[in-house]
């Protein structure tokens, strides 16, 4: 039975074919592939928990569409059912495989905030030696954390602020975003010399230290406002290319 013919059935009938669906999550056409993450989500939770670890096990598969495909489906898991299979995911934090790294640590990133606190250490550790993909997708899990818990490890995600790669640092400027104000503050002198970085890391930065208090920021009152000056530069050179552009293509 056709994949679309699938879809259009309720879902208790859906879910006598959901193994012969799931098989499809490794099928060599991405249509197929997205077609089976739709038709997978009209299942009944209950009755897509059945296949969960099925699912999970395609997260080190060697396609990464195949991992893409088994990420999403995961996220149509309740929270209940995916937090069963934390520890499965962590463990796959040590495959050798940078992608399947990355698909382990998205995944953690759908977990609750209560559920994945107990593995952030696990997450921190894939900020260093990872390579900047691993690295950003760690950074992006961390933010998910509640404040408290990101704070716990605020030092080691500071410390990739002066990370190699302009995207992790990014990352890393507006993870220290989701601090709560006082524990921002630690770090406002490190984020404040981002102003000089690239013009995406001084977007990132401006935006993170205006959560900051007034009286965290005047210290650094002349850095913000040069910065904020470039940023309406930037926008104009943008804004006169964007013209020239269009002025040429007419």
């Amino acid at each position: 039975m056709a994949l679309q013919t699938l879809g259009m059935l309720e879902p208790a009938a859906l879910a006598q074919h959901a193994a012969a669906v799931v098989a499809k999550l490794e099928d060599s056409d991405e249509d197929v592939r997205r077609a089976v993450v739709e038709t997978l989500g009209m299942l009944e939770p209950a009755a897509l928990a059945q296949h969960a670890a099925t699912i999970v096990a395609k997260l080190d598969h060697s396609d990464e569409d195949v991992r893409s495909a088994a990420l999403e489906t995961l996220g149509k898991l309740d929270a209940a059912t995916f937090a069963q299979h934390a520890a499965t995911i962590v463990a796959k934090l040590d495959h050798a495989e940078s992608g399947v790294r990355q698909a382990a640590l998205q995944a953690l990133g759908k977990l609750d905030p209560a559920t994945l606190a107990p593995h952030a250490a696990a997450v921190v550790a894939k900020l260093e030696g990872s390579g900047p993909d691993v690295c950003q997708a760690a950074m992006e899990t961390l933010g998910k954390l509640e404040p408290a818990a990101l704070a716990q490890h605020a030092a080691a995600v500071a410390a990739r602020l002066e990370d190699s790669d302009e995207w992790v640092r990014k990352a890393t400027v507006y993870t220290l975003g989701m601090l709560e104000p006082a524990a921002l503050a630690q770090h406002a002198a490190a984020i404040v010399a981002k102003l000089e970085d690239s013009e995406y890391v001084r977007r990132a930065a401006l935006e993170t230290l205006g959560k900051l208090e007034p009286s965290n920021l005047a210290p650094h009152e002349a850095a913000i406002r040069a910065a904020e000056a470039e940023e309406k530069r930037a926008a104009e050179r943008s804004r006169q290319l964007h013209e020239a552009f269009h002025w040429v293509t007419d």
